[in-house]
């Protein structure tokens, strides 16, 4: 479909619209601090029923002329009851209507505010309730009761949530144990690009986006028609803050330390927004930093097969920077119409220092890397729209949003070259001991002397790689990496007419123009002894330092590295180092990863992609206990991908072979139907089943013909041109019960049939390409897969205690998964790529009026990340627990001090082939915390 045939077709919808001749009822529902999204609202004796959306707004239409009883309903408030008269024709708005808490006592609601963990839980239980989907929802003000600092980590503790992360950090979100990949993330309702360092998925990654700026999280796990499609496990919408209703003015501002880094951090965050007198516009801005230290403890082993041809021991530290800033405003052209525009923009800048001992077995060589680089995410982008009443009966809103996504290495060593830079020396003759063969350790599972959990080293002597003097320059390396995705223009349509006082018809269009562009080379520089002016610096020329924090490496993993790591350039002398002696280096033709010969054709592409969808869909009240929805989406994909081939040229080398480019095309289809059943035999009882098809893109990586060479993995990652889309047909029940004065208990299963998965293939070759024990990845579809599981949940305050007590509460979720797939050369059936059989999370808090404390446990089983072609070839990441803490204290209205700790029990994160036994990366990243203030002015 094109953007003709959508325009099109809506002037088809909006001539089908009909404007019966009955009323209408618009209003807000609102409690003392601010708007109550998810009230319950309708009409007795007649079967009109709605919800109030984020902004607290509702309306119902196509109401007979006449008087009727208005009943409010909303968890943890006084139901409220009105009585007002529907004029045929007409609009009657009943403006802002007040609810008050049941609690009995008020003074408590007013004192805590918009702080207090009942309200906000109040807030998305409400929403969670009257969605027509299986969703749980978190506000604004819960999220800020946690020790979470980016919008990833929020949504980690709601159930069947895994967060993967990166230098301790939240990055990449999957639902229900399936790759991140196969579900979706997106801001106010649309899927944003994506641009990460060396990952060329669709997932997007979150550590660039402050907690500060959301409003509502929905993590829906069943798709109604007008959401996009391609969300197979299901879909995270962030909800941005839009204009309050009343001036606000906040400002937070807190401070860190994180243990592992001995460094200190800092957090800040300002709001303000107001409307004006004649309530027609409004507008918000929020800014907010987080500047931290970190540190990273790592050892990852390189493989031969099953035995360690080198052990790298890297230790990482450096300064994150993470900036955002959101801005809203609306106009309300009429009592039931308005305009908007939001605009936002986020940024991650990591300030990364990386010292590596590299221990060679295979080489009997010893290599010390210098490595600095400044890692710059950015994100920005917006929309404009707008809300219109067509008569009673129907609206219509449209929104035209832009998104762009930028990754780049900082200006080091310069700015021609802004790279991941590494300067390298190498000590030969080591003369390691008790090797295989003389080349290689193993692990103990495997017949070798290597503990798992506290490996060994191999070296003769704890001083044997420790004297710079026996070091000699080995070359420059330097990845060049640009990855932007832009959605160029983002156009969609929705058109709402309320047929009947018991059915609703909605349709709608979206179309997207995306670009993917993605430029990558690893030059890597030599010293030019023929062309050069002089000989290669000796090590010990330079300033040499110490490793900073050396005895305290990898200390959990026990004390055999302190004390063996070299002295390494300082960061001025390393930055400083190619364009020192820039006129005696030259590439290394043969053993560099260029374009030009061949080697990273699969990271040099560009990607168009127009996207086209179109859905039809019908809520039908069938009564006052079930409602039906149902509908049908249509998503289309118009492909487009520019890269390069690269062939041999016989009589040549294999570095000047020919390269050609090529473009490769695709259009394809995908037809979801979906039905949604929502049964409540009372007000604090839902039953739901959905029964949907969705879909998942292939990632871009994925869809490029050629291959890349990633050198710090010795890793051949590989194209897949006619990969498929992956399909699934869901099938989900929930039982909801909701306690009246704030809390719920939920229970659910659901079933996923998987029709061509996608997952990573993965083989170790002793030598491919002139590598030795190379590893090749490369996307395939395997032939099926199922997945299946259940999930239990519970969140209530234990009030019915005596006394303080009754400020205590609990907070816990359970999910158990299980998935069978096939795939190419393996007999038995394997797990799909990133599913855990076991999630939990377990929270223990307590508040009153003044205090707020919560303890919480975060726990993932482990999954497998590449599949091998025997068990013990699967690369897993290892299961994990983590533990963090929270304390809030409220001075006065106005003023609140907090304090929160991170990462409780320093977790450590293990990748392994096969059995935990056989570790190939461990981290650790140590425990950090904050303490704050916020003012509400």
């Amino acid at each position: 479909m094109k953007l003709k045939f959508l325009l099109s077709c809506t002037l088809v919808l909006l001539g089908s619209m009909a404007f019966a001749q009955k009323g209408a009822l618009t209003g807000k529902i609102t409690d003392n601090t601010g708007p109550l999204p998810g009230a319950s609202i309708f009409l007795k004796g007649n079967n009109s029923a709605s919800s109030s959306d984020v902004k607290g707004e509702f309306r119902i239409s196509n109401v007979a002329n006449g008087d009727y009883t208005l009943l409010v309903k909303f968890i943890g408030y006084k139901p409220l009851s009105k009585e007002v008269t529907v004029k045929a024709g007409e609009i009657t708005n009943l403006g802002i209507l007040l609810l008050s808490s049941n609690e009995n006592n008020l003074t408590e609601v007013r004192v805590s505010g918009s702080s207090s963990r009942r309200g906000s839980e109040a807030r998305a239980l409400n929403m969670q309730k009257e969605s027509p989907r299986i969703v749980n929802v978190i506000a604004a003000d819960g999220i800020g009761k946690l020790p979470d600092r980016n919008a990833g980590e929020a949504v980690q503790r709601v159930s069947g949530v895994v967060l993967e992360r990166d230098q301790g950090e939240g990055r990449f979100i999957s639902l229900r144990g399936l790759p991140s990949e196969w579900s979706s993330s997106s801001i106010n309702g649309d899927r944003i690009p994506t641009a990460e360092e060396q990952t060329t998925s669709r997932s997007t990654a979150f550590d660039f986006f402050p907690t500060e700026l959301i409003q509502f999280v929905e993590i829906s796990k069943a798709l109604t028609p007008d959401m996009e499609g391609d969300a197979l496990g299901g879909n995270v919408n962030f909800i941005t803050r839009t204009s309050p209703d009343k001036e606000t003015f906040d400002i937070s501002l807190g401070g860190g330390y994180n243990a592992k880094a001995d460094g200190a951090a800092f957090s800040g965050n300002v709001l303000y927004g107001n409307r004006s007198k004649n309530d027609k516009f409004g507008f918000l801005v929020n800014g907010s930093i987080w500047n931290r230290q970190w540190a990273t403890d790592n050892y990852e082993p390189r493989f031969a097969g099953q035995n360690i041809a080198r052990m790298e021991l890297r230790d990482y530290y450096g300064r994150r920077r993470t900036m955002g800033f959101n801005g809203a405003a609306d106009y309300k052209l009429a009592e039931n119409s308005k305009i908007y525009i939001r605009g936002m923009y986020g940024s991650l800048n990591d300030n990364e220092k990386h010292y590596k001992l590299r221990l060679r077995y295979e080489k009997d060589r010893a290599e010390a890397q210098n490595i600095h680089n400044i890692l710059k995410t950015r994100l920005f982008g917006g929309d404009v729209g707008g809300d219109f009443s067509l008569g009673t009966n129907s609206t219509l809103d449209f929104k035209i949003s832009h998104y762009n996504n930028d990754f780049n290495y900082g200006d080091i060593p310069n700015k021609d070259f802004p790279s991941y830079y590494i300067v390298q020396y190498d000590q030969n003759k080591v003369g390691y001991t008790n090797l295989i063969n003389g080349k290689y350790a193993a692990y103990q599972v495997d017949g070798g002397d290597v503990d798992p959990n506290s490996p060994q080293t191999h070296l003769p002597g704890q001083d044997a790689v420790n004297d710079a003097s026996k070091y000699t320059f080995s070359s420059v390396q330097m990845e060049l990496h640009h990855i932007n995705e832009t959605d160029r223009v983002v156009a969609q349509v929705n058109f709402k007419n309320k047929i009947s006082s018991d059915f609703e018809f909605k349709a709608g269009l979206k179309y997207r123009d995306k670009l993917r562009t993605e430029r990558y080379e690893l030059p890597t520089w030599i010293w030019d002894s023929k062309g050069g002016t002089m000989p290669a610096p000796e090590y010990t020329s330079f300033n040499l330092v110490d490793k900073p924090y050396a005895n305290d490496y990898a200390k959990e993993f026990g004390n055999q590295f302190m004390g063996i790591f070299p002295e390494f350039m300082s960061i001025p002398e390393t930055d400083n180092f190619f364009n020192k002696y820039r006129a005696n280096l030259k590439v290394d033709s043969t053993g560099s990863s260029l374009l030009a010969n061949g080697v990273q054709t699969g990271s040099n592409f560009d990607v168009y992609e127009k996207q086209s969808a179109g859905y039809v869909m019908g809520t039908w009240k069938a009564s006052q206990e079930l409602t039906v929805i149902g509908g049908l989406r249509i998503e289309n994909t118009d492909l487009k991908v520019k890269g390069w081939l690269y062939e041999a040229v016989a009589g040549q080398p294999n570095y000047k072979g020919k390269l050609t480019p090529q473009i490769k095309t695709n259009n394809y289809t995908v037809l979801l139907p979906m039905l949604h059943l929502k049964y409540s035999p009372n007000d604090h009882v839902n039953v739901r089943i959905a029964a949907t098809k969705t879909f998942a893109r292939p990632d871009f990586g994925s869809l490029v013909a050629g291959g890349t060479y990633a050198v710090q993995e010795n890793r051949f990652n590989y194209g897949n041109p006619l990969i498929k889309p992956v399909k699934s047909y869901n099938l989900d029940l929930m039982t909801e019960y909701y306690f009246g004065n704030v809390g719920a208990i939920t229970a659910g299963a659901f079933y996923k049939n998987v029709k061509d998965p996608i997952f990573s293939d993965s083989k170790f070759y002793e030598e491919f390409e002139g590598k030795q024990n190379a590893r090749v990845v490369q996307d395939q579809n395997g032939a099926d897969a199922r997945v299946a599981g259940f999930e239990l949940g519970l969140s209530k305050k234990l009030d019915f205690l005596p006394g303080m007590l009754g400020g205590l509460g609990v907070s816990a979720n359970y999910t158990f998964i299980r998935s069978r797939m096939t795939i190419p050369d393996r007999a038995e059936k394997v797990r799909i790529p990133g599913q855990a059989n076991n999630l939990f999370n377990v929270a223990l808090f307590y508040e009153n009026k003044v205090v707020q404390a919560r303890v919480a446990l975060n726990h993932k089983g482990n999954n497998i990340v590449t599949h091998g072609n025997t068990a013990n070839a699967d690369e897993y990441f290892g299961e994990n627990t983590s533990m963090d803490a929270n304390l809030s204290y409220r001075i006065s209205q106005k003023l609140m001090l907090s304090a929160e700790a991170n990462n409780l029990l320093n977790t450590e994160y293990r990748y392994y082939f096969g059995v935990p036994e056989r570790p190939s990366q461990v981290e650790r990243y140590g425990v950090r915390g904050q303490v704050g203030v916020k003012l509400s002015l």
